[in-house]
């Protein structure tokens, strides 16, 4: 990959940042939660792809940061129920 890609993307970064930042003046708190979470999301998959070179690895690398990311998700979706009976009001 050439240097100026690697530059086109932090600029495409940068941009997706600003948009996080003008989201969070929306009026609505829900909708703007998720479009930031979405946006994060965007920037996260970006860097994986091209600065950590994932992009290029073989597919069995996929699949071992899917099983991840789902055991993540499994443990959020099952804890953060007793959390919210435990704590919440």
């Amino acid at each position: 990959m050439k240097p100026r890609h690697l530059v086109g993307i932090w600029v495409l970064l940068l941009v997706l940042l600003g948009v996080s930042l003008l989201l969070a003046n929306l009026g609505n708190v829900l909708l703007a939660t998720t479009l930031i979470f979405g946006v994060a999301a965007l920037k996260a998959t970006l860097v994986a792809l091209f600065y950590m070179r994932l992009k290029w690895e073989p597919g069995y690398i996929f699949a071992i940061i899917f099983t991840g990311l789902a055991v993540v998700l499994i443990l959020f979706f099952t804890l953060v129920p007793d959390i919210i009976y435990v704590y919440g009001n």
